[in-house]
């Protein structure tokens, strides 16, 4: 134990040298110990009191603002590492979900094998990315280009839709990505186009029947 506490007390004044060297700060240490029944001071005693003279100085919201005990450093720590699964969840559901819409385009899935969450997320990946789309055509339109120009990159936010707006269901939360964090998805862009312009028809088709229905 001795030795164990000797080559940590080494450590501790190393990384204090450090701090002060590289990042421009004061620091000070006040080591006790077991086997000594002295304080050590680093770097000297004198300079322990001057760096806590100075601290003191600062109004005890200064001094506090930034002061965690070890429970609230853990606590912080593992807030950044929750956010970050968080987002790496929220990045997988966002290519599944994707995956499911081409796949659907392509005739690849059933759509009615899929359960009500995936339907519903579903639901909002397509609605968000048919205005994207939309938004587009009205801007070519504007400028006087073709609306069957090449759309944007599959895995690219259309132009006029806010990447980093978040759609989802039940606090799951689906964010568009970047092309490169991704699966590419072979896809022909005019299936795309053809499967939007077809929505008004069958929602049309579907009106008369139960109007003859109904009759």
């Amino acid at each position: 134990r001795k030795t164990t506490f000797t080559k940590r007390k080494k450590g501790i004044m190393k990384k204090l040298n450090e701090l002060v060297t590289l990042c421009d700060v004061e620091a000070c240490a006040v080591i006790s110990s077991p086997f000594n029944s002295i304080p050590e001071a680093w770097p000297s005693k004198e300079g322990v009191e001057e760096v806590v003279s100075n601290f003191m100085e600062f109004s005890v919201i200064d001094r506090t603002k930034k002061m965690v005990d070890q429970e609230t450093f853990i606590r912080q720590r593992i807030a950044k590492e929750t956010e970050k699964l968080q987002k790496l969840r929220d990045e997988n559901r966002n290519s599944q979900i994707r995956d499911l819409m081409f796949g659907c385009l392509k005739g690849e899935i059933d759509v009615y094998h899929l359960h009500g969450r995936d339907l519903l997320d579903l639901s909002f990946f397509i609605d968000k990315y048919l205005n994207g789309l939309i938004r587009r055509v009205e801007i070519l339109t504007e400028n006087g280009e073709s609306s069957s120009s090449l759309p944007p990159p599959i895995g690219a936010a259309p132009i006029g839709v806010d990447a980093s707006a978040p759609i989802g269901f039940d606090g799951h939360m689906i964010q568009y990505q970047n092309q490169d964090q991704q699966k590419p998805v072979k896809f022909q862009y005019q299936a795309l186009f053809d499967f939007y312009d077809q929505i008004p028809k069958k929602i049309h088709d579907f009106n008369m029947k139960m109007n003859i229905d109904s009759n």
